[in-house]
């Protein structure tokens, strides 16, 4: 696991709707000075898709560097037109890999170096106005300080890769308040170990929010240990997925969940998208990984853990919204078609 913990001068906001975080990121970015860099899974060519590339090419023609790293998968519906517009105003355009089983799910954006962005957003509608399952529900952390750096250290890394270059997944020093950790392909116990250790230490409460829920046989029986020594473990998540696979596959998962005393909360009329989990009421991590193998075990994935109390707040607010609008699964909405055993069988590509 990479992991850097980073405190001096840290500045922590923890947005939690379609229009602060899509403000807040589009306010930084044309505020930028020197440098733009940013890396997601999904740059559509859509509406938001196309603001934000007229905004990239603005900038570069102002004189700022602007780097835009994406996957080949994730954003595979990426116009060509438009990545030439934005390679003929100076934008330099990346794409990773192609149709590989592993991919780079990071989303991040860093500003001149001192301002950075990170959650589960990308660039496209759906995290703006909502589609056929609804307004979309997610988190981004927006940050200052130390921790840019760490964080810019990572994004050099990911383009020498998408250069063809050989160099090694940077390792920051650690500090304290605020903790990255970032996991490579197929590395195996990244994300897992983290997200594991969350769990372990809860000694009150811990509520997940996650689109997709396939957890491994080790973190179902952790969160049935949680359960047993009194800690209230909580599931939300959308009843309705963009994936019907992975929609079919997590019914399965959670009936054994409520069966080992995990209450499940589903909203039927909005997606919930944001990988979170809240712990004891004083501690948030969140970032790019889902509960399913795939991020845990595969792909390119980044993750943050802050206590600020501040990002504490609002993330029991955004839960108390969620819960607003959810309520446990009826026996029916957890019937499945495919076989746990094929599920587990196909877990890796799932």
């Amino acid at each position: 696991m990479f992991c850097s913990n980073i405190a001096y001068g840290v500045s922590q906001e923890l947005l939690t709707t379609p229009s602060t975080i899509f403000s807040r990121l589009i306010a930084d970015i044309q505020r930028a000075r020197d440098t733009i860099d940013m890396e997601f899974y999904i740059f559509a060519s859509d509406r938001t898709g196309h603001a934000f590339s007229e905004l990239l090419r603005r900038k570069s023609r102002q004189g700022v560097r602007v780097r835009l790293l994406v996957d080949g998968f994730g954003s595979r519906r990426m116009s060509r037109a438009m990545r030439a517009r934005m390679a003929a105003d100076g934008v330099v355009v990346q794409v990773y890999g192609g149709f590989s089983n592993c991919r780079n799910h990071r989303k991040m954006t860093i500003i001149d170096g001192h301002t950075a962005h990170l959650g589960g957003v990308n660039i496209a509608d759906r995290y703006v106005v909502g589609n056929r399952l609804g307004i979309w529900h997610d988190v981004q952390l927006r940050f200052t300080g130390g921790g840019v750096a760490s964080l810019a250290s990572l994004f050099d890394y990911d383009y020498m890769l998408c250069e063809g270059l050989s160099v090694e997944i940077p390792i920051a020093t650690p500090h304290d308040d605020i903790s990255l950790c970032w996991s490579e392909c197929n590395s195996g116990e990244a994300m897992s170990r983290l997200l594991e250790s969350v769990v372990m230490d809860a000694r009150r409460s811990i509520i997940f929010t996650t689109p997709y829920f396939i957890p491994s046989q080790r973190m179902l029986n952790l969160l049935s240990s949680a359960v047993d020594r009194g800690v209230s473990v909580r599931v939300i998540l959308p009843l309705r997925c963009d994936v019907w696979a992975i929609e079919d596959a997590t019914r399965g998962y959670l009936r054994e969940a409520i069966e080992r005393g995990i209450e499940v909360m589903v909203t039927r009329t909005a997606f919930v998208h944001a990988k979170m989990a809240f712990v004891d009421g004083r501690r948030v991590v969140l970032g790019s990984a889902n509960l399913d193998p795939r991020s845990l075990h595969v792909n390119r994935e980044l993750m943050a853990s802050t206590t600020a109390s501040n990002v504490c707040l609002a993330a029991d607010d955004f839960i108390r919204r969620l819960l607003m609008i959810s309520s446990p699964p009826t026996p029916r909405e957890l019937r499945n078609i495919i076989p746990a055993g094929v599920v587990r069988l196909f877990e890796p590509i799932l």
